[in-house]
């Protein structure tokens, strides 16, 4: 066994997660990697994570966890322990959202978890996307959930279904999670006490992590900097204008993930929920979480970055699905700077200030944020993809906004 970086990562990884806290009182702690290449791990001190590891294992028959906990389990933990300690206050009511669009199977797995949530005291909103089947109704109805709503948006596209959601959100706050994961058993414990902390965030984002990495696509897309890009185990209040926000228009690394995020109600509402335009089931792919942490920050709130609340993600199986996401995520980025132009045109002047560093970072040197750090064998195809997509974004973000007035009329 030996530790690498991310960009070490070979397919098929295993995912591990192991707690530092005793670590000497733990009995036999090791895992099976006989037919794995590498390890992703997560250490976590008391519960809270404290350091993502990447192993090498090609030769090992299994690995000892303790090792591993030994190697990072002391990385920053005294920074982390206090979210242990924070009081809750006065608890905040939580809406859970899933919106999804017939895929019965991956929204049954979703529900479960957070049916075994150890902060049970939730509602559950399932919003069907213009579905074509009636599955996920189905599901809702088999679970029978005593608190869970099923609503139908029929209209396509992900922003138009969370704002369906949030017409029928009648608790403090909505929190999100995507059909294709699976919550941390703390998960609404942990965000409850996010938003406790004395930043008082109209936001906050947590730690989305793989299930599994048994494809060469799913551990590309952790070569590429997974979903909380740039960020890591560490809580930061991102404030605009601070070192933790260098520019609320330019979101690398990133403010927060889709697909874990919690918003107050009354902040979401003020900024006017999702831009319709933005997201999956549009033209332009994506966007719309990254617009309304963009606008949060704008107007002064604080963003939470809150690594305690976890959630595990599926990543795309196939070479093809993970080219058309990455083109996707840099099209929605795109999109973004034309929806924030759109609402507002003041914001050209932000935009123009970001225009340097985010061309460099598109570029393939070793200095930068989004591309800096690939391993040299990683697919060019892939990095195509997303420069195309970034490069189309906006206009396909025209193309959606004309193509529904004609719709309309």
């Amino acid at each position: 066994m030996r530790r690498i970086e991310r960009d070490g990562l070979r397919a098929p990884a295993r995912v591990v997660e192991v707690d530092a806290t005793g670590i000497d009182a733990l009995g036999e702690a090791r895992v099976d990697v006989a037919r794995f290449e590498s390890v992703f791990c997560l250490t976590r001190a008391n519960g809270v994570p404290t350091a993502l590891s990447f192993w090498a294992v090609p030769d090992d028959e299994s690995v000892d966890l303790r090792e591993i906990a030994k190697a990072t389990g002391l990385d920053g933990v005294e920074g982390h322990l206090g979210a242990n300690h924070v009081p809750v206050g006065p608890q905040l009511g939580v809406t859970v959202a899933i919106c999804t669009r017939d895929r019965p199977t991956d929204l049954r797995r979703a529900l479960a978890s957070l049916q075994n949530q150890s902060d049970p005291d939730i509602h559950i909103l399932v919003v069907d996307n213009a579905p074509s089947t009636d599955g996920t109704a189905l599901v809702v109805e088999e679970l029978a959930m005593a608190n869970a709503a099923y609503v139908v948006e029929p209209r396509p596209g992900l922003s138009r279904a969370r704002n369906t959601a949030l017409d029928h959100v009648e608790t403090d706050v909505v929190a999100w999670i995507d059909d294709d994961e699976v919550a941390d058993a703390d998960w609404i414990r942990r965000l409850r006490q996010g938003f406790a902390q004395d930043c008082a965030p109209a936001a906050v984002s947590g730690l989305m992590l793989p299930a599994e990495l048994e494809s060469e696509a799913q551990v590309r897309f952790e070569q590429y900097g997974g979903f909380n890009k740039g960020r890591g185990t560490e809580p930061e209040v991102l404030r605009a204008g601070t070192t933790t926000v260098r520019n609320a228009m330019y979101p690398l690394p990133g403010f927060g993930a889709g697909g874990n995020m919690a918003f107050r109600m009354q902040a979401l509402r003020g900024i006017g929920g999702f831009d319709q335009y933005l997201g999956a089931g549009t033209r332009t792919h994506g966007g719309e979480e990254t617009r309304a942490f963009a606008c949060l920050l704008r107007s002064g709130e604080a963003v939470l970055h809150w690594p305690s609340a976890v959630t595990w993600h599926f990543h795309r199986r196939t070479m093809d699905e993970l080219r058309g996401q990455l083109f996707g995520y840099s099209a929605g980025l795109s999109a973004f700077y034309a929806s924030m132009f759109r609402s507002d045109p003041r914001v050209l002047a932000d935009m123009v200030k970001v225009v340097p560093q985010g061309f460099s970072d598109l570029l393939p040197k070793k200095d930068n944020m989004r591309s800096g750090h690939l391993p040299d064998d990683f697919p060019r195809d892939l990095l195509r993809a997303a420069r195309k997509g970034f490069a189309e974004g906006a206009f396909l973000y025209v193309q959606e906004v004309l193509g529904d007035r004609k719709t309309s009329r």
